[in-house]
């Protein structure tokens, strides 16, 4: 009697996640987990026809900000629209666990500035049922998801719960205080996290626009806390150093951190950027450079164009340059009055002029109004609407935002990633993972989540950087490994039924212009979808059949081989 199965994926082009060459055959799925492959014998319940199609593992999204969105959202958009399966919370060293209730606003307010979460959004549709991080897990859990979910330990978060959110900006700790955070760390390692997500970099901003509790600590506190790895040996260490680019400080930093844990480090971002273009360069030879030498450091990049949508309400991807941060981290007829004063608009050139590590390149030429009242103004590049009207575009730029009290939207085409060569260079680099979506993050301005769509359909298909083989292992096996989530991103037998199934040849991002939509509380996000995506499975359940999500909540919390199960249930949830 020929052997069942729950689902048998037939005739597809079968890329199985380790690189090694494809093969036209099936996947056979039981119990949530990939049984045989190849030439199946035996019926499935379900059997899906991919001949034609490719049939390859999940994406493995390695850096989200879904930490809000998950408890409205249990899919992840956009990324589980892009091939993803499996996301990344926690990332930067903020989120919402451990938090205390009293603390909870002052949470929301950091994530609306530092990531440009709606608080609308955020106050209708967290369900705060929770306290720990290993609450928090559960309660993702318990309510339901449509992806996986791994995590990390945020820093800043550490050190409010500790220190008391309005006490978390002060450098020196109690030995006390410091080995109650360090207690906190091994919570989150028994819970199942990753290990320490932390943020140096001068563009992630608390809610006033002051530095980041984790921008604030001495590394004594950083080698200390990451040193508590040792214990469980899983996982890895997120760090987003002070500056964008690696110079050798940052790159030392990185090693000192990979000393102290004995665990990899994954540097966000390498990146291009137009007004210092070959600055990448120099940070891939420093993380090579590093691993040459026995620390284990991983570059997170972006390689696809980004632009940025934005109004100057609630943007803060200017925070990098201090005078913009000064004149813009504040209420807004504040903002209105900053952007109204030549001594200040002085001061922002000045910072345009200087500050070269920056997201921003300065080229008005590629920063075009993009949404106005202002009819003479629409769609036009700043740089061409001041030389008609004499004036500097740093001038016509402020008078525009200031006429229609900041709700002007401008678009940058240029924010990242714009070089197309450089992008190619980037991903084929050994140390690299592709990813950087910042999903759930900079909703009404930035649009990331496609980002897997854009490899498999440019730098594949079309520009042909790489095989499809060497692409769905990077984005899958080695993105789950570089970052310790363990048994995850290869369809070989025993793995997860993560996968995606797709044809290559109509894969597109689409529309071409992103359109927004209404989310829960009234907030606004960017909407890019795909074409080319016919099902995606998650832990053996179909979620989405041509795009279209079929109700289906098979997804489960990510944990290492660290987890310790509660003996008490966590409070607010029950785990059953």
């Amino acid at each position: 009697m020929s052997e069942e199965f729950d689902l048998v994926i037939r005739g597809g082009r079968v890329i199985d996640g380790t690189r090694l060459p494809s093969f036209v055959g099936d996947v056979a799925i039981r119990d949530g987990k990939v049984v045989d492959s190849g030439s199946v014998v035996g019926k499935g319940k379900k059997e899906i026809d991919a001949t034609g199609l490719v049939v390859a593992p999940g994406v493995i999204d390695v850096h989200t900000h879904y930490d809000a969105q998950l408890n409205w959202d249990p899919y992840a958009s956009q990324s589980c629209w892009h091939g993803v399966t499996s996301v990344v919370v926690c990332l930067c060293g903020f989120g919402f666990a451990p938090v205390r209730p009293e603390d909870r606003e002052r949470a929301m307010k950091r994530m609306t500035r530092v990531e440009a979460i709606p608080y609308e959004s955020m106050k209708e549709g967290l369900r705060w049922d929770w306290e720990t991080q290993r609450e928090f897990l559960d309660s993702l859990e318990t309510h339901g998801l449509g992806v996986n979910v791994a995590s990390y330990i945020p820093h800043s978060v550490l050190r409010g719960y500790v220190l008391g959110e309005e006490d978390s900006k002060r450098a020196e700790l109690t030995d006390d205080e410091l080995e109650q955070m360090k207690e906190l760390m091994r919570d989150g390692y028994r819970a199942g996290a990753l290990g320490l997500s932390t943020d140096h970099n001068l563009i992630d901003r608390d809610h006033d626009g002051s530095l980041l509790p984790s921008g604030i600590a001495k590394e004594e506190e950083l080698i200390a806390l990451l040193s508590v790895a040792r214990e469980f040996n899983v996982g890895s260490a997120e760090v987003t150093p002070h500056n964008l680019h690696l110079g050798e400080p940052e790159q030392r930093l990185l090693e000192r951190y990979s000393d102290a844990s004995g665990r990899p480090v994954i540097h966000s971002v390498v990146i291009h950027s137009n007004h210092i273009p070959d600055k990448w360069k120099d940070t891939l030879e420093r993380i090579e450079a590093s691993n040459q030498t026995g620390h284990r450091i991983y570059g997170l990049a972006a390689v696809h164009q980004i632009g940025s949508l934005f109004n100057l309400l609630e943007y803060n991807l200017f925070d990098d340059m201090p005078a913009w941060n000064a004149a813009l981290a504040c209420p807004v007829e504040e903002r209105i009055k900053n952007l109204s004063d030549p001594s200040i608009r002085v001061k922002l050139q000045n910072d345009i002029d200087t500050v070269l590590d920056r997201v921003w390149s300065g080229r008005w030429d590629r920063m075009k109004v993009y949404e106005t009242t202002i009819e003479k103004y629409n769609d036009r590049f700043i740089s061409e609407i001041a030389e008609e009207e004499n004036k500097s575009p740093l001038d016509m730029f402020c008078e525009i935002a200031v006429a229609e009290k900041l709700e002007t939207y401008f678009y940058i085409e240029d924010q990242l990633g714009d070089d197309p060569d450089a992008n190619a260079e980037i991903m084929k680099n050994q140390y690299i993972i592709p990813g950087l979506s910042d999903g759930g993050a900079h909703t009404q301005f930035l649009s990331m989540g496609k980002y897997a769509t854009v490899v498999l359909s440019k730098l594949v298909r079309d520009d042909k950087v790489m095989s499809l083989e060497e692409a769905h292992w990077r984005m899958s096996y080695m993105s789950a490994s570089a970052i310790g989530i363990e048994g995850l991103g290869t369809l070989e037998k025993g793995m997860p039924a993560d996968i995606m199934i797709y044809d290559l040849d109509k894969l597109e991002v689409t529309p071409d212009r992103p359109y927004y939509e209404t989310i829960i509380g009234g907030g606004k996000r960017l909407v890019e979808k795909a074409n080319g995506y016919r099902y995606m499975i998650v832990n053996g359940e179909v979620t989405f059949i041509d795009g279209d999500c079929t109700g289906a909540l098979p997804g489960r919390i990510l944990r290492t081989s660290a987890y310790e199960p509660s003996l008490v249930p966590s409070s607010g949830n029950d785990h059953g």
